[in-house]
């Protein structure tokens, strides 16, 4: 009797110390007032540095939409209109700028929309408009474009992130290629609001179709990241009409004030998670851990997932929950649909999704719930995944999953059973990690790499091709 109290008390420690690991939890929907919902195709999203979610209703997916900006503050559950571009003229197919909003971003409290100028007034052009909010106040608006003060707006501008130094770096619709905005108010050459020169960066890797629907849809900076170091990464989404050509690029080699040399590869994954279809906008955006994160729009994904990457390589390490999702289902998660962008709050705690379908915004936040239910027994699994890209050369990504916080250790062994290297000897909490192995100084051949726990072994096989 006393030996069973004491296993009943080890598993009820046990399971309380399992279920108080940090994971995503479904908080609530955040809706639109009923009046307004029929108007409203939520599109992309961007939270400020008061953890104030913006998001842009647009006509790129259905014309009865209405061009607006919503937001809404952390503890509300009803979205709030900041501006109707339908409403104040501005989406007038013969006087307006906006006829279809393509692009959102925050810059401290700052807001900066991009959007398309409506035919027949720009015909034949095809021509741009980005309005700056200074403080998301709409009486201190600064209007840039075509027919406003700027240069470089003789396309169409999809998508929309700004760098910490008040760079604009956006996706255009000429040749499938990106663009550079100058924000700053320090920068005087190019004037503020005008893009930085040369007209011409390099081609997103998909190629143009000529038809400008298959498209650079959204773009993504690190937060903290310097663009002054022609090494520092940022990353477009792509759609693509059959055969499927869309997907992430990640873009280096130039800077945010000598941008022409940037150039871009394409990011792939070990199950084509990140191969797009026709559909957007498939939205992204980079954590504080500069990890990317994606909406998987289309009816095959419907999943928002973070992606570790190193280069070109990406595992995807974390997924808000989601009830439809293609590849983790969870009928606690949010109901998504259509999830078409990821917002996250500047600490990396809270998440907000756009559902265009559904035509809401799901909220979702990280941290730790120790209540023992149903919805709390979902447990982390211990495994370890093929390394990826397997054979490689030089470096692979080797990733496993953990139950629980745990010492952990993995090793690289040769075929005579030596150890030629350590990825990991030290304590790691609950669930999905990533090393990447470089094997610069080895020779081609067959080598096995383990993971050590208090759990348990698990071995696998990797080749080394030079």
């Amino acid at each position: 009797m006393k030996k069973l109290i004491q296993i009943s008390l080890f598993i009820f420690f046990f399971t309380g110390f399992i279920l108080s690991q940090p994971k995503w939890t479904y908080r609530y929907q955040i809706n639109f007032p009923e009046s307004d919902t029929a108007f409203v195709r939520p599109y992309l999203c961007s939270v400020d540095e008061t953890g104030r979610l913006y998001v842009i209703s647009s006509k790129i997916v259905d014309v009865n939409a209405h061009n607006a900006i919503w937001y809404c503050d952390s503890n509300d559950n009803v979205m709030k209109k900041m501006i109707d571009y339908d409403l104040n003229g501005e989406s007038d197919t013969l006087t307006g700028n906006l006829y279809v909003l393509r692009g959102i971003a925050t810059l401290k409290r700052d807001v900066i929309i991009n959007g398309s100028v409506p035919f027949p007034r720009s015909k034949p052009n095809t021509v741009a408009s980005q309005y700056y909010y200074t403080n998301g106040d709409t009486n201190q608006v600064e209007k840039f474009g075509f027919y406003h003060t700027g240069s470089g707006y003789g396309t169409f501008i999809n998508g929309l992130a700004v760098s910490k130094d008040s760079f604009a770096f956006t996706g255009i619709s000429y040749q499938t290629s990106v663009r550079l905005y100058n924000f700053t108010k320090s920068v005087t050459t190019p004037a503020r609001g005008s893009y930085v020169p040369p007209p011409t960066y390099g081609q997103e890797p998909g190629g143009h179709d000529g038809t400008g629907l298959s498209t650079i849809r959204d773009v993504a900076v690190l937060p903290d990241g310097d663009y002054n170091n022609t090494e520092t990464p940022w990353y477009t989404s792509r759609n693509s009409n059959p055969p499927i050509t869309g997907g992430i690029s990640v873009w280096v080699g130039g800077t945010q004030s000598s941008p022409g040399t940037y150039s871009a590869q394409r990011v792939i994954d070990p199950y084509s998670l990140l191969s797009f279809d026709r559909t957007v906008p498939y939205g992204i955006t980079v954590d504080k851990f500069n990890r990317l994160w994606v909406a998987g729009t289309d009816s095959t994904r419907r999943w928002v997932k973070a992606f570790e990457l190193t280069g070109t390589f990406a595992i995807d390490v974390a997924e808000l929950p989601s009830q439809f999702s293609s590849t983790n289902p969870d009928p606690y998660g949010a109901p998504m649909m259509a999830p078409s962008d990821v917002a996250l709050t500047a600490d990396g705690l809270t998440a907000y999704v756009t559902d265009i379908v559904n035509r809401c915004v799901y909220k979702f936040q990280y941290g730790e719930f120790t209540s023992v239910d149903e919805k709390s027994t979902q447990l982390f699994n211990f495994s370890l995944d093929q390394n990826f890209p397997n054979p490689f050369n030089p470096s692979t990504l080797i990733s496993f999953t953990i139950p629980e916080a745990m010492n952990v250790k993995l090793v690289v062994i040769n075929s005579l059973g030596q150890e030629v290297a350590t990825l990991v000897d030290e304590f790691l909490n609950a669930g999905k990690h990533v090393r990447k192995f470089e094997a610069t100084n080895l020779s081609s051949g067959i080598y096995f790499y383990k993971l050590i726990t208090t759990k348990g072994i698990i071995s696998k096989k990797m080749v080394l091709t030079k």
